[in-house]
């Protein structure tokens, strides 16, 4: 099968307005952090459980904090090698447009990853990379693990490189809780493999912790004008898609 990679865009909005309601507070978060729009891309090759860490992240952050996510992924017709991304809109207010346009976090996995959507990335944004399977980075200033090595090195699953990963994002994004990410994988994976990604999305959060230096400061909303116009007429372009 050939063709052009897949648009899932299964937005989802978010089961967090029930979870809103049940909590009760009204406030958008569970961490008690008001939140502009986020937002965020998870991005490898197929294989690397890409689809899967956008899963559990937008869970975490919709059911664990109460936040509105938005979701969407593509990849390509390959089951595996081909490219693969999961987006992810976060915000405490109702999401008027689910897809990304201008991200804050960049999580890469692959060098072809980093090099097709680093132009997406905001001035301000992150760049998380793979330091392994990076090797040429496009930004002097991104933040690296070795995702892949620590996964099968210190779990003994390389297939928890996506989860390593996971848990390195928990750290960085101030406003998200591990507790929160940790319960979504134990609500989501089946019991046999459960301890070694909980193993593994303790283990990126510590490693990041240690290696990475502080958690992401979050943009201004009032300091990024010519994006936030730029938007405008992106969105403006998309909807006549």
């Amino acid at each position: 099968m050939t063709g052009a990679p897949k648009d899932k865009t299964a937005a989802k909005p978010a089961k967090a307005a029930a979870a809103k309601a049940a909590n009760g507070n009204g406030n958008g978060n569970g961490n008690g952090q008001a939140l502009a729009r986020y937002e965020i891309r998870l991005s490898g090759l197929g294989g690397q459980g890409i689809l899967t860490m956008g899963k559990l992240l937008g869970q975490a952050l919709a059911i664990g904090h109460s936040y509105y996510v938005t979701q969407t992924q593509s990849y390509g017709p390959e089951a595996r090698g081909g490219a693969s991304r999961a987006d992810l809109v976060v915000s405490s207010e109702p999401i008027s447009y689910p897809k990304t346009e201008y991200l804050d976090l960049l999580v890469a996995l692959s060098q072809e990853a980093a090099a097709s959507y680093y132009s997406y990335l905001k001035p301000r944004g992150a760049l998380l990379i793979d330091a392994d399977l990076v090797r040429q980075s496009p930004s002097s200033v991104a933040l690296a693990l070795p995702f892949t090595r620590l996964a099968r090195e210190k779990v003994g699953v390389p297939q928890a490189t996506n989860v390593v990963a996971l848990g390195a994002v928990a750290y960085l994004l101030p406003f998200a809780r591990i507790e929160a990410m940790r319960k979504s994988l134990k609500e989501s994976l089946p019991e046999k493999i459960r301890d070694a990604n909980i193993k593994a999305l303790n283990l990126g959060y510590q490693e990041a912790k240690k290696r990475l230096g502080e958690p992401i400061a979050l943009p201004d909303p009032d300091g990024d004008d010519d994006i936030q116009a730029a938007r405008m007429d992106l969105t403006e372009i998309m909807t006549e898609d």
